[in-house]
């Protein structure tokens, strides 16, 4: 068989490595966003 519809374990896997991904990687964009504006503003030099 060439192709296996996925169970429930493979599913939860996929579903927690995005969650886990999403949860490392929203964090840091926020900060560099912030710290990158916060360096763009006329008043913080």
């Amino acid at each position: 068989m060439a192709f296996e519809m996925p169970n429930a374990i493979m599913l939860a896997h996929v579903q927690f490595t995005f969650t886990v991904s999403f949860h490392i990687l929203f964090p840091a964009i926020t900060i560099w966003l912030a710290r990158y504006l916060a360096l763009q503003h006329p008043s913080a030099s």
